[in-house]
């Protein structure tokens, strides 16, 4: 039988209790909406404007037209320059892996009319379920699963199931690490235990400048090599 990385770490999670949000911490779970990665862009336009061609109270969906984020027009209600679009994005509530808290503000002023200076923005890894929620079957293919467990793939990390959390096996999508404004982050009673915290963020460094070291490299050489 071939020892998997939950073998060798273990415990894999460690739960966190009921913390404030100024406690979260690096490696904890969260629930917050998320928008599916789509190669296809769509745009939300409108359907017909008034006679200013400014105000618009019907959209429909389009495939981006060759004038996308190049409008002749801004709209004035609902408020949108010619060079943005409303874009059109599936989303759902799902967990995440929190990597970063938002920094502290910067304490600089914005400038009048200018750009927002602060932006209370996490850093979370997004978590996918590897079975199908209605039926428990796997989405992949066994091998895909059992060869996430060794670390083959370092944009993958497979997550075993926790009751009340994670209840089916799951994986985090390295390489989708993202951005979200941190007040809408729900809390979960688990995080990871320090060395699979080590874990993902040898493989976020891994896939940022290349590094090939530290928990990552000595689990996944053990573990390939087995």
């Amino acid at each position: 039988m071939p020892v998997f990385l939950a073998d060798l770490i273990n415990p894999f999670y460690q739960a966190v209790g009921n913390l404030a949000p100024a406690a979260y911490v690096r490696g904890q779970f969260f629930r917050v909406h998320l928008g599916y990665t789509r190669e296809n862009l769509e745009l939300w336009r409108p359907a017909g404007t008034d006679a200013s061609q400014t105000r618009a109270a019907a959209f429909h969906l389009v495939a981006a037209p060759g004038d996308a984020f190049s409008r002749p027009l801004p709209l004035h209600d609902p408020r949108l320059e010619t060079n943005e679009e409303f874009v059109t994005v599936r989303a759902k509530r799902r967990p995440v892996i929190l990597l970063s808290r938002a920094p502290a503000p910067p304490g600089v002023a914005p400038v009048r009319g200018g750009g927002q200076v602060y932006r209370r923005l996490a850093l979370v890894v997004p978590v996918y379920s590897l079975t199908n929620r209605h039926t428990g079957t796997l989405k992949y293919r066994p091998e895909f699963t059992e060869r996430m467990q060794v670390l083959e793939w370092p944009e993958f990390l497979y997550l075993p199931p926790v009751a009340g959390v994670l209840p089916s096996p799951s994986f985090a999508r390295v390489s989708e690490v993202q951005a979200v404004y941190e007040p809408h982050l729900v809390p979960l009673d688990l995080r990871l235990a320090d060395e699979t915290l080590q874990v993902l963020q040898d493989q976020v460094r891994y896939l940022t400048t290349g590094k090939y070291e530290g928990a990552l490299v000595t689990y996944r050489e053990e573990l390939l090599h087995q």
